[in-house]
Parts: C-alpha cells; sequence; structure tokens
C-alpha cells in the first residue's frame, strides 16, 4: 500500500511543502513509492538531490553551502539508522494487508504510520534550520520567492483544476496504481475516473494553504535574522507544526476530510483489485523491504555534496 502526506492516493494534489523537510521527509516516501529496481539507488543519491533543490532555493553561498551539506549528510546517516527499520516493518506488515481487504481505517491507521515517520524526520531539521534560516538575506530570501513562484504556476496548472480531466490528478494516480499493481484494465480505468470524480476537491483551499505555508516559511526566516541557534529553535518547531496542520480551521478540517477520503477510496481501489494484481502488490512490498534491508546493511557513504570537501 503506497501511502503519502496527502499524496497522490487521496485524489488531490500533494502537498508541497515549503522548505528544506519537504526534500529531507521525502526520503522515507520515496522508499514506499520508488520502483523496486531504482529504490537503493534513489536513496544513495538522495543527499545530492536534496542539496541541489536546497541549493536551487536558497542560493547558498560559502559557509552556508558547506554548512547545509553537512546538515543534509548528518540526516541522511540518521535516518538510514533511525528510520530504515522502521520503514521494513512497515513494508513487511504491509504484505499481510495487501493480501487482503484492509478498510479505510486501517488504511488510515498504515498512513498515519508513514506521517509519523515523516514528522520525526522533520523534527530532526529543527537545529539545522535554526541554524541557517537565521543566515538567508534579503537577496536570497527574494530568490526563494521567485522560484516559489515558478513553482506555484507549475502547481496551478497540474493541481489547480477540479474537472478530473484536467491536470495531472487522474493521470498521475493511474500512474501511480499501474507502477504497483500492474496495468489496469478497461472497466477499473472507468471506476478510477468516476470514483475520484466523487471525491470532493477543493483546489481553492488548497490553494490557499499553500500560500499561507509559503508566506509562514518566508516571513519566519526573515524574522529570525541574526538570531542564535538556540533562539531560533523554538520558532522552527512551531513552524514546522504550522506546516503540518493549518492553524486555519477550515483549512485543517478540509485536510482532515480528505486524508480519509483518500483512506476510503485507496480501500475500495484495493477490494476491487485482482487477485493477480493483489499478488503483485505483495510481491512489490518484498522486494521494496529486500531492498530497504540492504540499504540497512549497506551503511552510509561517504564524500562532499555540489564538489564541497567535508568531514564524514
Amino acid at each position: 500500500m503506497h501511502v503519502a502526506e496527502n499524496g497522490w492516493w487521496t485524489g488531490v494534489s500533494p502537498h508541497r511543502w515549503q522548505a528544506v523537510g519537504r526534500w529531507l521527509g521525502a526520503g522515507v516516501l520515496a522508499l514506499a513509492v520508488a520502483g523496486c529496481s531504482v529504490v537503493g539507488l534513489a536513496y544513495q543519491q538522495l543527499p545530492t538531490v536534496l542539496m541541489w533543490r536546497l541549493d536551487s532555493l536558497w542560493d547558498l553561498q560559502g559557509d552556508q553551502r558547506v554548512g547545509v551539506d553537512e546538515a543534509v549528510r548528518r540526516w541522511h546517516a540518521w535516518h538510514r539508522r533511525e528510520q530504515l527499520p522502521a520503514v521494513a516493518a512497515l513494508l513487511q506488515r504491509w504484505q499481510a494487508l495487501a493480501a487482503g481487504t484492509p478498510d479505510a481505517a486501517t488504511v488510515c491507521r498504515e498512513a498515519d504510520a508513514v506521517r509519523a515517520l515523516l514528522r520525526e524526520a522533520t523534527d530532526r531539521t529543527v537545529d539545522d534550520l535554526a541554524r541557517w534560516l537565521p543566515t538567508l538575506t534579503d537577496a536570497q530570501l527574494a530568490h526563494w520567492r521567485a522560484r516559489l513562484d515558478d513553482a506555484d504556476a507549475e502547481w496551478r496548472r497540474d493541481w489547480g483544476q477540479s474537472d478530473i480531466d484536467r491536470g495531472l490528478r487522474l493521470r498521475r494516480t493511474r500512474e501511480r496504481l499501474e507502477m504497483f499493481y500492474g496495468r489496469l484494465d478497461d472497466e477499473q480505468r472507468r471506476w478510477l475516473r468516476e470514483r475520484l470524480r466523487a471525491v470532493e476537491v477543493r483546489p481553492e483551499l488548497a490553494w490557499a494553504e499553500r500560500q499561507r505555508r509559503q508566506a509562514d516559511w518566508l516571513e519566519t526566516a526573515r524574522r529570525l535574522r541574526g538570531l542564535p541557534t538556540a533562539q531560533a529553535a523554538a520558532d522552527v518547531r512551531a513552524l514546522w507544526a504550522r506546516t503540518w496542520r493549518s492553524p486555519d480551521a477550515t483549512l485543517a478540517a478540509y485536510q482532515d476530510a480528505a486524508w480519509f477520503a483518500g483512506c476510503a477510496w485507496l480501500a475500495d481501489w484495493h477490494a476491487r483489485a485482482t487477485p493477480a494484481q493483489r499478488a503483485r502488490a505483495v510481491a512489490q512490498l518484498q522486494t521494496y523491504e529486500r531492498e530497504v534491508r540492504a540499504l540497512m546493511e549497506n551503511g552510509v557513504s561517504n564524500g562532499s555534496l555540489l564538489g564541497t570537501t567535508n568531514r564524514p
């Protein structure tokens, strides 16, 4: 079973985190949704990808680049040591569930387990964010804002429509299902379209929350300018809490409803999958588990990112 933080299976667009944690936390999700033949490779390359994305957002300079590079590699080593065993345990448990017909409550329980891992992973970024967010200059914040504007245009195109036949919602959902279960037949594709059409999608609310989060991250970074790490950490921790759950009651209620709607339709889909498709899902999970356990045994590779030279 794939699970993600308001991800593809909810029938609404993924929440794209507006700062470092959306890529740091993605380390867990990459293992849950990546193709089985590339899990190990993708995970080994995760620090490089994270660093590239952060540099793209923040236009890092000098000591910033070296320090953030070290923080990313340190986080990756922690994740391999502390969270991969939990990911492997989840994958093992999902094999038994995928062989049966779990209900929506069970799907949500398993999704919440992944969400808990993601929150733990983002909690590990608090001190590093508290160290580096206050160093961002006005020019870097303007660069960050410009990159978010570019991403906003892409979001509006791909996820900003409620019509199931526009944007990426239907196509991306079908692709993810077929990656996991194998090809959907014509009847299953028709069912999927109609089932997703029945899910209430409120792109205007998702957009409002997206804009709130962006403004919150940028304003917090500006407010923390020059503060010592210890003083900034409390603000960063509160910022993460607002990122995970909107302080706006209407938006938070929508998040909750979308979360359960995703559990419900995924449970409905799995109940309709053929025995062969369920068997393929179980086999995929077994392969993922083997690769995760292999990653646990291989240890952490050292080496610098983006051409920097750092201590292991």
